[in-house]
């Protein structure tokens, strides 16, 4: 079985099952990994082989040793790490970008947007998770030849289609999931919901997830009075996550580019909330419009607008009929372009095909 190095440089943050879930379940290649520092997160991620290296001198006759046969890199300043070793081992370089290395690194250093010319001119192939990236990519200077979309995926059979939960007196939950930065739009969301509140006075918001905005949206919440509706539960494992989605009525998300311009690709847990037949709330941000078709298998709105975030939210509500046939409609999205099995069938035959052309 032919050898992948997959190159992480911290393995993994607790985020990241996107690339966990690629590592899984290949049959005609074995991706080993390559990191800089002690595994952290090994109960939720217990991949092997999983090899620490603190520097690369010696990567070459590493690779060699290890009968390495491509190499991958997760993240465009990975890309740049292993370009050099890529070159002197004679092997081919994917560098998969996901969000902020194609945003915010960008946009703040000079210096690492002209070292992507170099990286899209001698690197093999180049992955995306949605064509808004792809589109990114070729606007820095990629060219659009060399570029997979290979998309984030879901274990399906993770997330069966649940009943819809049944509503009491008032009472809806509505969650959200997601670290708390100013990409994901806790505090839009947070603003939106004074108005839903004002409109359902018994409804719940349950946040779920941990940050360096946990302060901030701490006083917001002290701030509107929401203190008995706006719950932040802090980072919970993923079993806990599915039995909030399994609990809640609707999942929202707002998610908007930072100051900095560091943006999203398409949020994993959209996909988890779509394929477990919840109805879905977020923005018209970076590639989340490629899975959320307003109207038909979700509703969206504008980025940093919160009122028409609330009122979204108050529609949505309002209009509990159209559930059913959305979330089923939501249900089919999922499975036809997110399902992980699909996705990491592309991935290893790219892996392959780079490895004929060596």
């Amino acid at each position: 079985m032919h050898r992948v190095l997959v190159y992480r440089r911290k393995f993994l943050p607790r985020s990241e099952t996107f690339i966990y879930e690629q590592l899984l379940g290949h049959q005609r290649v074995k991706p080993v990994v390559l990191t800089r520092q002690r595994p952290f997160n090994r109960k939720q991620f217990p991949y092997s082989p999983v090899y620490v290296r603190k520097t690369m001198a010696g990567l070459t006759r590493w690779l060699k040793r290890k009968k390495i046969k491509c190499l991958h890199a997760r993240f465009g300043p990975a890309g740049l790490e292993l370009l050099p070793y890529a070159k002197k081992a004679g092997l081919p370089l994917i560098t998969s970008f996901h969000g902020f290395d194609a945003t915010k690194r960008v946009r703040q250093s000079p210096r690492y947007r002209r070292a992507l010319k170099r990286l899209f001119r001698k690197g093999k192939a180049f992955t995306v998770v949605s064509d808004y990236m792809k589109r990114r990519l070729i606007r820095l200077g990629c060219p659009g030849g060399k570029i997979t979309l290979i998309r984030s995926g879901i274990d399906l059979r993770k997330f069966p289609m649940l009943s819809p939960q049944p509503v009491q007196d008032g009472e809806y939950r509505l969650l959200s999931v997601g670290r708390l930065t100013e990409k994901k739009g806790m505090d839009t969301l947070i603003k939106a919901f004074v108005q839903v509140h004002q409109k359902h006075p018994k409804a719940k918001l349950i946040i779920v997830g941990d940050g360096e905005q946990k302060k901030k949206l701490r006083s917001m919440i002290k701030k509107y009075k929401l203190g008995k509706h706006v719950v932040l539960k802090g980072a919970l494992p993923h079993q806990a996550v599915q039995r909030e989605l399994a609990r809640c009525h609707l999942f929202v998300i707002a998610c908007k580019t930072a100051k900095n311009g560091d943006q999203e690709g398409i949020p994993n847990v959209l996909m988890e909330a779509m394929a477990s037949g919840r109805p879905v709330i977020s923005t018209y941000h970076a590639g989340i419009p490629e899975l959320v078709s307003h109207g038909e298998t979700g509703y969206l709105v504008p980025e940093r607008a919160p009122t028409k975030l609330g009122r979204m939210i108050n529609h949505a509500l309002a209009s509990c009929h159209e559930w059913p046939e959305m979330t089923a409609r939501a249900r089919m999205k999922v499975e036809k372009n997110h399902d992980i099995h699909k996705q990491r069938l592309k991935l290893e035959e790219l892996y392959l095909q780079m490895m004929k052309k060596r």
